[in-house]
């Protein structure tokens, strides 16, 4: 890349620096997390739909779903702790709306083992996971395996860039525990066909989600910047206090936020039958 002059840098351009500022705080309209909701209501989940969230973590997503929707659903997932907080979650939900709790069930297992019959799904959601399975094609068949004929799976998964240089992806994945081999879009399609699946639909959303958090919602990437130059700043100081491994894992989704925001990682949505 050529490199630019002391008169580039400094020189008149077609905008003046406030009109410039002024472009760079017109909003891109960025669509936030709700997009999927959106989506799966656009794939047809209704209060029919049996629904298998793969990686289901506390449950959140279920009972998202069965508010807006009033379907079924089971969650599968590994962890321990995470199951936990699910029934703690659901606990909650029981006094407040115990509809929408009644509709929501957990099981521990993983995605390359689904505990269930073939063809017993109409709708399999899974958000934020395939990064973390090791044998992806498996974990994808199951998928397919469970689904019912005609039915659709919406997968979200992140995704590295060509911005993501070499050295950063070996800090960031251990960390995480990433598959590294995941985070590569076409091993993912390929994955994908291996399963035996068609991509229906892709849509790459790059710093979409993050842009929206900043602009109406939390913040959290802000704040993840903030927290990444602390750790790295005096990182004697957090070890000693919080342990080297919860160290590693804050500063690596500390960095995961921050990397979407700036282009090294990039979400993609698929829409799978």
């Amino acid at each position: 890349m050529a490199g630019h002059s002391i008169d580039d840098l400094y020189g008149e351009g077609p905008l003046s620096t406030e009109e410039i500022d002024a472009l760079l705080d017109e909003s891109l309209q960025p669509r936030g997390p709700e997009m999927l909701f959106d989506l799966a209501e656009e794939l047809g989940v209704t209060s029919e739909t049996l629904v298998l969230d793969v990686g289901a973590r506390d449950g959140r997503h279920q009972l998202e779903l069965a508010r807006r929707f009033g379907c079924r659903s089971v969650g599968i997932e590994p962890i321990r702790a995470n199951l936990d907080r699910g029934r703690a979650l659901l606990a909650d939900a029981r006094r407040d709306e115990p509809e929408v709790a009644a509709a929501v069930g957990f099981v521990q297992g993983i995605g390359e083992h689904l505990p269930f019959a073939d063809d017993t799904f109409g709708f399999v959601w899974c958000r934020d996971v395939l990064i973390h399975v090791p044998d992806l094609e498996v974990a994808l068949s199951e998928c397919r395996r469970v689904l019912r004929p005609g039915a659709s799976m919406l997968a979200f998964q992140m995704f590295a860039t060509p911005w993501l240089e070499a050295s950063e992806a070996e800090r960031l994945w251990p960390p995480i525990a990433a598959v590294p081999a995941n985070t590569d879009p076409a091993r993912f399609e390929r994955a994908v066909a291996g399963a035996g699946f068609r991509v229906d639909r892709m849509e790459e959303l790059r710093s979409e989600w993050r842009e929206h958090g900043e602009e109406s919602g939390p913040g959290r990437t802000s704040r993840q910047l903030l927290h990444a130059a602390r750790l790295l700043r005096d990182p004697d100081r957090y070890r000693s206090k919080m342990g080297s491994t919860d160290y590693e894992v804050e500063l690596g989704d500390a960095l995961w936020g921050i990397y979407q925001m700036i282009g090294k990682l990039s979400p993609r949505v698929y829409v799978l039958s």
